[in-house]
């Protein structure tokens, strides 16, 4: 009976603690993060995407990318998508948003795609090029942006997200590159001009190129026929090089050629 009694008042002890620990855990932003109900379907999103994609059914509308995580420390689980719908064809995904619950119990889409461009770039203009997509997820708790490209770059530009209470804005950034051209690259007003100096490889041959350009002009009588050919070599090069998928390799070709002939006697 003793015993009984003694095992009786331990566990009255322990509950008053057992509770206040539970409490903490549940209270702890990973619990919440973890444990909070994804109640966001598929099925809600598609309708969302469908309202201004004009789609003939739902099933043309893919989710390549579905994640739920608690981007507003609300204890709530917003849905992170990238989507393609019938629109998109050989371009990539076309939807990047963020969807939640509103207080109405409708789902609310809050669209990267929709937002201004971001400045700090030559004609408000991101520095990717060529056949171009981007990519959202959450990273150490952070919406992030990983954007790719068609040029030889492995991180071409990655952006972060904040929210500022009624949409996602940009926190910071980062870009691989410029590299160093024989132009300013801050100065350069032509896209193409501007793909090179993102371009590891290009830029790298714009440097050699000019460097055998210049010595050329300083050891050849006929100035004016060397400056004639370069014209022409530049206009051929603008048009010939369309920025898709195959610039850098049609870039690099024109000028290891163009240095070839440069080193010519």
């Amino acid at each position: 009976m003793q015993t009984k009694n003694y095992n009786l008042q331990l566990t009255m002890r322990l509950k008053p603690a057992l509770a206040s620990c539970l409490l903490l855990i549940a209270s702890s932003p990973g619990w919440a993060q973890e444990n909070a109900p994804a109640d966001i379907s598929q099925a809600e999103i598609k309708e969302v995407i469908n309202e201004y994609s004009d789609c003939d059914s739902l099933d043309q509308i893919d989710i390549g990318h579905l994640e739920y995580f608690d981007l507003f420390g609300d204890g709530r689980k917003e849905a992170i998508v990238v989507a393609y719908t019938c629109l998109s064809g050989t371009a990539g995904a076309d939807v990047h948003a963020v969807y939640e619950r509103g207080t109405d119990g409708k789902v609310v889409e809050h669209s990267l795609d929709q937002q201004e461009p971001i400045s700090g770039f030559s004609s408000n203009k991101l520095p990717v090029f060529g056949n171009r997509n981007y990519a959202i997820a959450v990273e150490d708790g952070k919406l992030v942006a990983r954007w790719g490209d068609s040029s030889d770059r492995k991180d071409p530009l990655i952006i972060w997200y904040k929210w500022d209470s009624k949409q996602f804005v940009v926190e910071h950034m980062k870009a691989e590159g410029p590299f160093t051209t024989s132009y300013d690259c801050a100065k350069a007003t032509k896209e193409l001009d501007r793909a090179i100096c993102y371009s590891p490889s290009v830029a790298a041959l714009d440097v050699q190129l000019s460097q055998l350009y210049r010595a050329a002009l300083g050891q050849n009588a006929d100035r004016a026929r060397l400056q004639q050919q370069q014209r022409e070599w530049l206009a051929q090069r603008e048009k010939q090089c369309v920025l898709y998928k195959w610039w850098v390799d049609c870039l690099s070709d024109l000028y290891a050629k163009r240095i070839a002939e440069l080193k010519q006697p």
